[in-house]
């Protein structure tokens, strides 16, 4: 790399505003199971892959309104608590199917009901953990005694 060109000190701040987008592909990855598919064909993985993209994105459209609700019930103790996304991706795969035919007018009384029910799944935010990986100490470890 150029360091005359490229100044080293703005890689940190473009990796930070990366982090939003890399979250997002652990979520995509790790709890919508977006490379799991129910069938080999073309039109079966490109269902699938739709199909988790929609629940994702219906799950967290009702996250926010959903952390809203922890926040006001939460503003008093000691901790600050956020949704759990893996729980609230597992309740709305029971309800997206509700949400997306539901033809009558109850359907805000549907995602009312899904909001309140998303934001009970809750986990306590513990800021300011930091842990050094051990395999990378121990390879520098190895590294530095030899």
């Amino acid at each position: 790399m150029d360091e005359e060109a490229y100044d080293s000190s703005i890689f940190k701040s473009l990796y930070h505003l990366r982090w939003g987008i890399e979250e997002n592909y652990k979520r995509l990855k790790q709890w919508v199971e977006i490379e799991n598919f129910s069938g080999k064909s073309a039109l079966s993985v490109k269902q699938d892959f739709y199909a988790k993209i929609v629940a994702s994105n219906l799950t967290t459209l009702m996250e926010i309104p959903a952390q809203e609700i922890v926040n006001e019930r939460t503003r008093y103790l000691k901790r600050s608590y956020q949704i759990n996304y893996a729980q609230a991706l597992s309740k709305m795969k029971h309800r997206i199917i509700s949400l997306i035919m539901n033809k009558t007018d109850d359907v805000i009384a549907l995602i009312k009901r899904t909001v309140e029910y998303i934001s009970k799944t809750t986990e306590a935010v513990r800021g300011g953990r930091s842990y050094p990986r051990t395999a990378i100490l121990n390879l520098e470890t190895s590294l530095i005694s030899k």
